[in-house]
């Protein structure tokens, strides 16, 4: 299997007003590297994209890419003959590596505008290199630039910043230093092609934590009641576990629950509701972690903040009326 490490530039409309609403941000340049099993780069792929959305480049984008209306003009492809080609190239048997998860859904919107089939079934799994990078240096949910850490690892910067080959290289250089036969457990799974019934819904095991993802829903209500999103289980035998403290919301669109396993102790659930990419549903991320003393005080302590908000909600709906 090969890794495919991808970058993409987009653009925009200058004003919202003028924003297409299917698609936001118009891809204008690809640029890929491929790489094999030992992370070393053995092909490479790289196209500018003549722009049919938003035909002319907003000051910011002119500015961090260092192109031009007329590079476009002049060297651009349309995306519908550059998206052929570059799925052609990437083969079949290989992994995504990218730095942060917005290029793989903004390179899925635009296929999707312009009806372009994604040869792609859920779940789609690919390596977040951001992320990697960080949960190898422990820094939590910290996420670095790429011209941060290519300074951090002491990489030489022998090329330019913001056009797409150049980013993909440098993102190959990142992984290429990750301890790989590790951190390569911790796939990320793309969100944007969503489990189509309960039957693709799927719990996807780590080392520290679980994770499922649910199919789209209607309306939020309905996915926060659904018996299979509220299910928790035991991240090292693997047993539903009985509820110690109930599902319950922040005010927002979180919700938090804790469970015991009587041989490998106390689990926390979190269960994040997002939108659809096309904004016409709800789907719902459920992880479980292991539960220390602190993070059980934090859920009760949040638990207790709620409800001191709802009796002073129905003290005021009371004296209101």
């Amino acid at each position: 299997m090969n890794y495919i490490i991808l970058d993409l530039e987009w653009n925009q409309a200058a004003y919202k007003v003028d924003e297409e609403a299917e698609l936001p941000f118009e891809i204008i340049e690809i640029g890929a590297v491929k790489l094999n099993k030992n992370a070393e780069i053995i092909d490479e792929f790289t196209a500018l994209i003549r722009p049919q959305v938003y035909p002319f480049l907003v000051r910011r984008t002119r500015e961090i890419t260092g192109l031009s209306d007329d590079d476009l003009d002049r060297e651009g492809i349309y995306f519908e003959e550059v998206a052929a080609d570059f799925l052609a190239w990437c083969g079949r048997d290989f992994i995504f590596g990218i730095w942060g998860p917005g290029d793989l859904t903004q390179l899925e919107k635009n296929m999707a505008y312009y009806n372009i089939r994604v040869p792609w079934r859920y779940p789609f799994k690919y390596l977040d290199v951001q992320k990697l990078y960080a949960l190898q240096q422990k820094e939590g949910k910290t996420r670095r630039t790429l011209e941060s850490v290519i300074d951090l690892l002491g990489i030489e910067r022998d090329r330019p910043f913001h056009r797409a080959l150049d980013d993909a290289v440098y993102t190959a250089r990142v992984f290429e230093q990750l301890d790989r036969e590790h951190f390569e457990s911790y796939f990320s799974v793309d969100y944007y092609r969503l489990p189509r019934n309960r039957f693709e819904e799927t719990t996807f095991y780590f080392d520290t934590y679980s994770k499922y993802v649910s199919r789209k829903f209607p309306l939020k209500e309905e996915l926060v009641k659904n018996r299979r999103i509220r299910e928790i289980y035991c991240l090292k035998c693997r047993r539903k576990l009985k509820k110690e403290i109930p599902w319950f919301s922040d005010g927002g669109r979180s919700y938090f629950c804790t469970g015991r396993c009587k041989d490998h102790g106390l689990m926390r659930g979190r269960i994040r509701v997002k939108v659809t990419e096309d904004h016409s549903g709800f789907f719902g991320v459920r992880t479980v972690k292991q539960c220390t003393g602190e993070d059980e005080a934090l859920i009760m302590g949040r638990r207790e903040h709620m409800k001191k908000r709802r009796r002073e909600h129905r003290k005021r709906e009371a004296t209101n009326s």
